[in-house]
């Protein structure tokens, strides 16, 4: 493979990875090598702020002591990532509808291929990079040396993503080569995504069932097959930790041997074959369909999108479902003891959940955006463009408020809360829901992106995968904090005392948002 090709294919792919963020980048001078050094350290704090949330609360355990829970954050780490990956190699590959640009250019099928592949890399890893953490804080605790536990964390993780990557490469590749995906290619990538969302939260549910947090019980049981990555980095030069080694390059040679000799030869066939959008589309048209009606099926059409669905469970709905099913089966949280004092923190919660589920890769954050072309041709109508938006953004708070309800009313279900708390944490999920989708829905058209090829551009507008991150790790901090004090006070404090101020308070945000949405967007459509 030539170096130079290579480099030059990876550089042209991270810039049209996110032209918004190239765009920045060059407004402010970046240009050349200084641009590319500057979307790989953006890249770099996306990494390094997932590391910081999920570090924290694995700095204080001994995992050189515990390869129950050592095995336990490997699968949720490589569950993450597994969820990830599968939605952004399907998407940089076969629907980012670049592939005949290259076709006259002197690139081998390998160059292209490793390219792209290291796009998806620094798009997921930043998932990933806690296991570095814990592969690092294993070592330490295992007293060794600590120039060895930096080589052996920086291999073992090297060779995780490797695995992981062509673990992933497989399936999505696999499926797309089938003739019943060429023939069927949304039922299969339906498919795709309905399997995905069953290994995720198979793989959640399974490891929480396990969990045992008794206090004289230090540890949980082993994840069986992840054993290997645990004596790899607690004994690296005892008898367990060289045969674990060799077990896990193994893995590795094979599935990369498998990559190369199964995909690689017919790669331009398969994506071409695959491509989207071919063939002539049929339409049915409906008549004496009012203009409501009309949008409502539009809009709906937009986000039926199996590759954006997928992305948007990956990227919205995961980590509340995730952080709720926990709680669900550790027992930690027990709701039917609680009575009627509760009620202002458990509608505060509800709102909690909300502002984990509607973030910028939520569906309202991005319909106006999905138009593309549309949107430009709707604008030349003799249409009210305030109807249009309006017709879209309640589309899209209908689609959000509904996901929230279903997740509220299933989370309260499960935690055996009191009828009347429950109604409180879904009221509470549907206010949060309907302030911060007209935050996002007017921040979509304030970073309107039409030119989009691939649904990943839309997710990193604005401070991109790294604002995200911090987005949610603000959100979680400060709703512990605040939850928990409201919690104390709910035990201490008359009811009306302390619940009719926090119902003022909550007014005025209300009023503060809608006022600042009215006058700052919907206004200029008047």
């Amino acid at each position: 493979m030539r170096k130079q090709q290579l480099l030059m294919l990876t550089r042209i792919n991270l810039l049209y990875a996110n032209p918004q963020m190239t765009d920045k980048a060059r407004k402010k001078g970046k240009t050349g090598g200084k641009l590319t050094r500057y979307l790989l350290w953006q890249y770099g704090l996306s990494g390094l702020t997932f590391i910081l949330i999920y570090g924290v609360a694995m700095f204080t355990m001994d995992f050189s002591q515990m390869p129950g829970f050592f095995t336990y954050y490997v699968a949720l780490f490589g569950i993450l990532g597994f969820s990830q990956g599968i939605s952004a190699i399907y998407n940089v590959f076969f629907e980012s509808q670049d592939l005949m640009a290259y076709l006259p250019l002197p690139f081998r099928q390998t160059e292209i291929f490793a390219a792209k592949i290291s796009v998806v890399f620094l798009t997921v890893a930043p998932f990933v990079f806690p296991m570095m953490v814990l592969f690092l804080l294993t070592g330490v605790r295992a007293s060794l040396f600590f120039v060895v536990t930096i080589g052996v964390s920086i291999l073992l993780f090297l060779f995780v993503l490797v695995i992981l990557f062509s673990i992933c490469s497989l399936i999505v590749f696999g499926l797309t080569r089938t003739k019943f995906f060429l023939k069927h290619k949304k039922l299969v990538t339906t498919l795709l995504l309905v399997v995905t969302m069953i290994v995720v939260m198979a793989g959640v549910l399974m490891m929480n069932q396990v969990t045992s947090y008794d206090t004289e019980i230090l540890d949980r049981g082993a994840i069986v097959f992840l054993l290997p990555f645990y004596y790899a980095m607690t004994a690296p030069f005892h008898l367990s930790g060289v045969l674990s080694f060799v077990g896990i390059i193994g893995l590795a040679v094979l599935l990369v041997g498998a990559l190369y000799w199964l995909i690689l030869p017919k790669f331009f066939e398969q994506v071409a074959a695959a491509a989207p959008n071919q063939g002539n589309l049929t339409r049915k048209h409906k008549k004496g369909r009012s203009l409501s009606q009309l949008l409502f099926n539009y809009n709906s059409q937009l986000i039926r999108d199996p590759n954006l669905i997928m992305q948007v469970f990956s990227s919205s709905l995961l980590m509340p479902i995730v952080f709720l099913l926990s709680f669900v089966f550790t027992g930690v949280f027990r709701l039917d003891q609680l009575d009627e004092r509760f009620l202002g923190v458990m509608f505060v919660a509800g709102g909690a959940l909300a502002a984990l589920m509607v973030n910028p890769t939520s569906f309202v954050s991005n319909l106006i955006s999905l138009d593309q072309e549309n949107f430009l041709f709707v604008r030349s109508l003799p249409l009210s463009m305030k109807t249009y938006l309006k017709a879209k953004f309640h589309f899209g708070l209908l689609i959000q408020i509904m996901l929230a309800v279903v997740v509220a009313v299933v989370a309260m279900f499960l935690l055996q809360a009191p009828f009347v708390l429950g109604c409180a944490f879904v009221l509470g999920a549907i206010w949060s829901t309907i302030l911060i989708s007209s935050h996002y829905f007017a921040r979509d058209y304030r970073l309107l992106l039409l030119q989009w090829t691939n649904i990943s551009q839309l997710f990193a507008r604005g401070a991109g995968s790294v604002g995200l991150a911090l987005v949610t790790m603000g959100t979680i901090f400060l709703a512990a904090i605040v939850i928990g004090a409201y919690a104390f006070a709910a035990t201490i404090v008359d009811f009306w005392l302390l619940n009719l101020p926090v119902c003022i308070a909550l007014l005025v945000i209300t009023l503060i948002v809608y006022l600042q949405i009215h006058l700052k967007f919907w206004r200029r459509f008047s």
